[in-house]
C-alpha cells in the first residue's frame, strides 16, 4: 500500500532559472535545450524566450544541477546564473503587449502597412478593445478618418514632444 501523504510532502516545486546565451541565438538555444532534455529524461515544463531580453532565456525545471550539467553541451548556452528567478519578476513577459498601448490621441504616426504605407497621419481615436486606431492622413485634401490596426502604424512624434517643443520656442 502506498502512502500518498508522503508523496505529496516530498514533491518538489519547479524553479525558474536564467540561462545566458549568445545574443541572437536564444530560440536556437531553447530548441537545443528542449531536445537534450527529452533525450536525458530531464523534466522541463517550460522554456521562455523573449524578444525584449536579448542574450537570456528562462527555464522552468526541478533539478538545478542536472540543468547546469546539460547546458554545458549546448552550443549557444554560455552559463547559468546563480539562484532562481521569482515568477513575479518575469510575469510581464508572459502577457502580450497591446499594439495600441503606447499610442496616444494626437500622436503623429507613419503607416507601415496597407494601402497608405509611407503616409503620415494624426491619431484621432483609439479603440483598446479591438486594438485599432482612427487616423486622419496629412496629405489628403479632405480629412477622412481611416481605421487601421495598431500594428500597421509606427509613432513618429508623440503629442507630449510637440508640447515641449512649443514651450521651448516661447
Amino acid at each position: 500500500m502506498q502512502n500518498t501523504d508522503f508523496e505529496e510532502t516530498t514533491e518538489e516545486k519547479t524553479k525558474i532559472f536564467s540561462i545566458k546565451t549568445q545574443v541572437g541565438k536564444e530560440q536556437s538555444t531553447a530548441n537545443l535545450i528542449n531536445s537534450r532534455a527529452d533525450k536525458s529524461k530531464i523534466k522541463i515544463p517550460s522554456v521562455l524566450v523573449t524578444p525584449e531580453l536579448r542574450g537570456y532565456i528562462f527555464i522552468e525545471s526541478y533539478d538545478k544541477e542536472r540543468i547546469r550539467d546539460m547546458i554545458k553541451t549546448v552550443s549557444y548556452a554560455r552559463n547559468m546564473l546563480e539562484g532562481d528567478i521569482p515568477i513575479d519578476q518575469i510575469e510581464h513577459f508572459l502577457v502580450p503587449a497591446s499594439a495600441v498601448a503606447k499610442i496616444s490621441e494626437g500622436d503623429i504616426v507613419e503607416m507601415v502597412a496597407g494601402p497608405f504605407r509611407g503616409e503620415t497621419a494624426k491619431v484621432t481615436h483609439i479603440d483598446d478593445a479591438k486594438e485599432e486606431i482612427t487616423v486622419e492622413l496629412f496629405e489628403s485634401v479632405v480629412p477622412i478618418p481611416i481605421t487601421v490596426r495598431g500594428e500597421q502604424v509606427r509613432v513618429v512624434k508623440r503629442k507630449e514632444e510637440e508640447k515641449t517643443n512649443e514651450e521651448k520656442e516661447k
